[in-house]
């Protein structure tokens, strides 16, 4: 089993969560939708935390799903980057010309987090740990195991994330880079997603490993999810799915010699 107790290296994607309406049983309707699909185990905080519910799989932190604070606030998966230095890393995006939309604050004792846009107008969080390191088990069924960028630009993509976390890339072609940490470990990619609509932001794409691609995109579909598109990479196959609320991320059957979060 792939189980972390140590922060993430700094560049690490170490955390994914998703923001549901409180209204209208979203948190109901998201509760019960990843429950059954993934086996999560959930569990809400305490009340300070604004009913932030934490996704345990075999009892080790795996995402986060939580309330909306904002109406305007999307439905979508939102990866975090690890970082030693939230504020010196804040720095770092702004020199690098990307915005920080939430500057650096501590989350009562659980770290430190900050939220940013890059410039081909990707989200992403922040996160130092301190009780909270992030992701407790990665790469097993039923949990997250790779993070793209899905951008329109991606040497500007590159360059950005190179100057603010010091990744190099081991290039696939002109549309795809693998992203590599400063020693070399591998931990994400970079899609040039010129097929992306023109209403549709550039985005952080969230993988969660599953035993069976078809099985697992067949019960999404019967718990009101979307099958977008499937699909065999050369590492197993692939759906991309919409949640009933909005929010996309894929299911993946990675084969035995798939990069790995």
């Amino acid at each position: 089993m792939a189980t972390r107790n140590t922060p993430w290296p700094a560049g690490t994607p170490c955390w994914i969560d998703c923001a549901f309406e409180p209204e209208h049983r979203g948190m109901h309707h998201a509760r019960d939708f990843y429950s059954k699909l993934f086996g999560w185990r959930m569990e809400e905080g305490p009340k300070e935390t604004g009913g932030y519910t934490t996704c345990f799989k075999d009892d080790e932190p795996a995402a986060a799903i939580m309330p909306k604070t904002d109406e305007q606030q999307p439905t979508a998966w939102v990866t975090y980057l690890a970082t030693d230095d939230v504020d010196a890393t804040v720095a770092r995006v702004r020199a690098a010309g990307g915005q920080v939309v939430v500057e650096p604050q501590d989350v009562l004792t659980a770290g430190r987090m900050a939220f940013c846009v890059d410039p081909t107008g990707a989200f992403f969080g922040l996160w130092q740990a301190g009780d909270h390191i992030g992701f407790g088990i990665v790469n097993e069924p039923d949990t997250v195991t790779w993070n793209d960028l899905m951008t329109r630009d991606l040497p500007a993509a590159k360059a950005f994330y190179a100057s603010v976390f010091g990744y190099t890339y081991d290039e696939r072609g002109d549309a795809y880079a693998v992203i590599q940490l400063p020693d070399g470990t591998v931990v994400g990619g970079m899609h040039q997603a010129d097929q992306l609509d023109a209403d549709t932001p550039a985005s952080w794409l969230v993988h969660f490993a599953v035993a069976d691609r078809d099985s697992s995109a067949q019960i999404a579909q019967e718990l009101g999810a979307a099958i977008l598109m499937t699909y065999d990479t050369p590492f197993g196959p692939e759906a991309l799915l919409q949640g009933k609320h909005g929010e996309v991320f894929t299911v993946f059957s990675p084969a035995a010699d798939a990069p790995a979060q």
